[in-house]
């Protein structure tokens, strides 16, 4: 028996987890009519600036919590696979497109749905090895995104994003247009509320793999 010595992470070897999402969302979390009878605005010569506050706002909380609020496409690369293998963003997640992986002859290849479960319960979202599977050796000598995950994360429309991370957007849109120079020293506190509303954070994990010797996964 020999072990997948290039296919697999030796002790301290890092996934080298890169993520990036692909596709945005083509909603807002929350509407202009929505921030304007927030901020009490009527007047509609600033609608272009607080469209974009609106977006700024949005990405920051996306940012803060880790958590991609609106439906949108993430895509995960990482040298090689684990047992356990959660999904930066994907808080809540949608579902998973596909797991693609290059093979020893170093073709893209898309791996059945069968060699692994998804976890949409879980935060963060994760895939996990089906019992009884082992993955799929990798393209020897190759460390760059050797497997490639695509997934799908965030609530389906904007009624379902929980109303104390909405109103967090609208708290830093209100201090985006309060301080727009930024040099308001205490224009921190209305930044600082609006984080208090996004509180719910999710934190990055790393992959985790059944240790050497321990189980089938790691062994041919």
């Amino acid at each position: 028996m020999t072990m997948y010595r290039d296919y697999w992470p030796r002790q301290r070897e890092s996934f080298d987890l890169q993520w990036i999402r692909t596709v945005a969302p083509t909603t807002p979390v929350i509407t202009l009519q929505d921030m304007k009878d927030h901020a009490r605005i009527s007047q509609s010569n600033g609608d272009a600036t607080l469209l974009r506050m609106i977006g700024a706002a949005t990405e920051s909380a996306e940012q803060y919590m880790n958590r991609g609020l609106l439906t949108q496409t993430w895509q995960l690369t990482l040298r090689w696979f684990g047992d356990v293998i959660y999904l930066p963003m994907a808080a809540p997640l949608q579902s998973v497109t596909s797991v693609k992986y290059y093979d020893t002859t170093g073709a893209l290849t898309t791996l059945a749905t069968t060699y692994y479960d998804v976890d949409t319960v879980s935060r963060p979202g994760r895939i996990l090895r089906a019992a009884n599977q082992s993955w799929p050796p990798l393209q020897s000598g190759k460390l760059l995104g050797r497997v490639q995950i695509t997934y799908v994360v965030g609530w389906a429309t904007a009624d379902l994003v929980p109303e104390r991370i909405k109103q967090g957007i609208r708290l830093y849109v209100s201090w985006l247009d309060a301080d727009r120079d930024g040099m308001d020293p205490n224009g921190q506190r209305g930044r600082e509320a609006a984080e208090s509303c996004w509180n719910d954070q999710v934190y990055t994990i790393e992959p985790t793999q059944t240790p050497y010797g321990y189980g089938d996964s790691c062994l041919v």
